[in-house]
């Protein structure tokens, strides 16, 4: 099973590695040609070998070389557009500080039309030939330690696997077990497993580990390794548990993640955290203005600070201080705290600044210190978090990134005093499938759509 998904990969990688200079080879005969470039020198080579070595690092981090990539990840189209866009901005920084040489900027940019087309063709062209291998090749046999419902459903994955199709020859029954699988395949006492010669009956060998399985483990697998054939384990980690592809390892300990969060990430820690800065710094200065003017008329238009400040829950349960312009006429913090929107309270100057979300503008503040990010699920206080954390499942989800000034439930009318259960729907479908172009989305979403107008409290 593992060879053959380990070929597919090696191979798969060679050729996605060696295209960066297939196209630069396509790309300069071509323009040279059709006279549009001079004749390439030796500095093209050297500049073709950097791309390459910079593309196999930025293919192999965004997973463009991962076979599995083909048939289970939905992003990988734009996966292999993140991997074209590092290795060529890379490129062209390269450039900008190096005066040695002079290329062309068009080949650059034709070779990068071309490099996206190439990786594209590869992974259609792969497809196929790893869909017609396993209709041509014998399905691998497997024999299934486990004979419950977990079992079954593992063999029929199994079974309908696309890169490498199994066929279960033998469930085998652990002591103490129900038998849950379906007819059809033989069902083996584990003592008559061990007494039989299954070298030449089975390929592999997949115990399908379920949760009451888990203390006889150690047993088991110890007496299992006596039969020379691979042993892979599948855990059942049950249906509301997400966990990363890979283990980690601390102090000789492995570890796997049960709780998949992007705010680990080096985009989300870095790119994020850069754009943060930068967004915020500029919408403050373009802001400046007319935020000492609203500053001004909040003062003057009711007795109070100018600015509202409230605690909020942010990332990992954290809790901070949220900035608003004040916009109702101050009361004790027992009611701010737990109270909804109160719009008996809100004065004239108030209600203005609501309906155009001017009253956040201060946020850009929370942002800058950490606090908050532009784009992510809205933070709530500390009283609701409790309440709705009893009353919902996975709320305490949300709390795995930063708390946005806008997001994905927001650009979709779910803003203020709206269904709670609909938001944590939406912002759990962003914290899953974020990334950064999903973030810049948004933000165009949240300026064409003037979301921040309805319900904006």
């Amino acid at each position: 099973m593992i060879r053959r998904l380990s070929l597919y990969e090696f191979f798969f990688r060679i050729c996605c590695f060696l295209l960066p200079a297939s196209a630069f080879l396509i790309g300069g005969t071509s323009l040279r040609a059709l006279a549009l470039i001079h004749p390439l020198s030796h500095d093209y080579v050297y500049l073709s070998v950097t791309l390459t070595l910079v593309w196999i690092v930025c293919s192999v981090h965004f997973r463009v070389t991962s076979i599995e990539s083909l048939y289970f990840d939905s992003d990988g189209v734009q996966n292999c557009m993140k991997a074209l866009a590092w290795t060529y901005m890379s490129g062209f920084s390269a450039l900008f500080f190096y005066r040695g040489a002079s290329y062309s900027r068009l080949l650059l940019g034709t070779s990068a039309l071309i490099l996206l087309g190439e990786v594209l063709l590869l992974r259609l062209v792969f497809r196929v030939i790893i869909d017609h291998a396993g209709k041509q090749k014998a399905r691998i046999r497997i024999i299934i330690i486990g004979a419950d419902a977990f079992a079954q459903k593992t063999s029929e994955s199994l079974k309908n696997s696309k890169l490498a199709p199994c066929e279960t020859v033998a469930f085998v029954r652990i002591p103490g077990q129900r038998v849950g699988v379906e007819p059809g395949v033989p069902v083996f006492e584990l003592e008559h497993l061990m007494r039989q010669n299954i070298k030449h009956f089975a390929n592999d060998m997949v115990l399908a580990a379920s949760a009451e399985m888990l203390p006889m483990l150690s047993r088991l697998i110890d007496r299992l390794k006596d039969l020379a054939i691979p042993i892979r384990f599948c855990l059942d980690f049950g249906a509301d548990v997400k966990v990363r592809d890979r283990f980690f390892r601390i102090g000789g300990t492995h570890m796997l993640d049960v709780h998949v969060a992007p705010s680990e990430t080096i985009n989300y820690v870095v790119l994020k955290r850069c754009f943060d800065i930068v967004f915020s710094a500029l919408t403050l200065t373009i802001a400046a203005i007319p935020m000492a003017l609203i500053a001004i008329a909040v003062k003057l238009s009711s007795p109070g600070p100018v600015f509202f400040k409230q605690e909020r829950v942010g990332i990992n349960g954290q809790v901070f201080k949220m900035l608003k312009f004040r916009t109702m006429k101050v009361a004790p913090s027992t009611v701010t705290d737990t109270a909804w929107t109160d719009d008996s309270r809100c004065t004239a100057l108030g209600n203005f600044l609501r309906k155009g979300s001017f009253d956040e503008l201060p946020q850009f503040f929370n942002v800058l210190w950490g606090d908050m990010s532009v784009v992510g699920p809205r933070p709530e206080r500390p009283h609701f978090v409790e309440k709705f954390n009893d009353e919902i499942d996975a709320y305490n989800a949300r709390h795995h990134l930063k708390a946005g000034i806008t997001g994905w439930a927001q650009v979709n009318g779910l803003r203020g005093d709206t269904d709670i259960s609909k938001r944590i729907e939406l912002d759990l479908y962003y914290i899953q499938n974020w990334s950064m172009i999903f973030d810049f989305r948004i933000i165009l979403m949240t300026v064409l759509s003037g979301i921040f107008a309805q319900s904006a409290y």
